[in-house]
């Protein structure tokens, strides 16, 4: 009998060892294992975009009237007229005014179209002499840089030409920079009499973008 019990006993702390062992062997595994200690979630995300805009070029040039009137010449004055004129542009480097005659179509001056046909030449004159024909400008400005001939005052003009001459210029944009142009002419005693135009005089201004 004491042996049956004894059998017994070997099988029971065989099995519990047995049961210990694997129950340790289990625990040092896990202990292998990494785990999360805690689960996150996210609490932010980003997406970018590219912005994109435009400025178009913008430049205007405008005459405070459409009309200069030299009235009537005589050959004991010289008269004149003069005009103002503004330009707006956005143009980074600024901007050039150019000014074109267009006189009899051949020659600058003060066209006499109809028969007789006659001009009153366009000259460079310091300055226009009171009985002996002329027809010039001038300009003036404090926004403006002014060019040659045409940077001079009195009675002293610069002369108009069918092609283009530049008048005056600017480094800078501007919100409403502004020049005057001033027309001057005479006439000697000879001068056919009629009706004179410079029809159109025409003022360009030119942006450097």
């Amino acid at each position: 009998m004491a042996k049956i019990i004894k059998k017994h006993w070997d099988i029971t702390v065989a099995v519990g060892i047995g049961l210990f062992l694997t129950i340790a062997g289990i625990v040092g595994m896990l202990g292998m294992i990494s785990l999360p200690s805690s689960v996150s979630a996210a609490t932010t995300a980003t997406a970018t975009v590219n912005v994109q805009a435009t400025v178009a070029e913008t430049i205007s040039i405008t005459v405070s009237s459409s009309i200069m009137d030299l009235g009537i010449l005589t050959d004991s004055t010289v008269s004149a007229t003069s005009n103002n004129f503004t330009v707006k542009t956005n143009a980074g480097n600024g901007y050039t005014v150019t000014i074109k005659d267009t006189g009899s179509s051949t020659s600058p001056g003060l066209w006499k179209s109809s028969a007789p046909t006659n001009l009153i030449p366009s000259i460079t004159a310091t300055p226009l002499t009171a009985g002996s024909q002329g027809y010039g400008a001038q300009g003036t400005s404090t926004a403006m840089g002014i060019y040659s001939p045409y940077n001079v005052s009195g009675n002293n003009v610069g002369q108009l030409q069918i092609t283009t001459q530049n008048f005056a210029s600017s480094s800078s944009a501007t919100a409403g920079a502004q020049a005057t142009l001033t027309l001057k002419a005479t006439i000697s005693a000879t001068t056919t009499a009629g009706a004179y135009s410079d029809n159109p005089l025409t003022l360009t201004a030119v942006g450097s973008f």
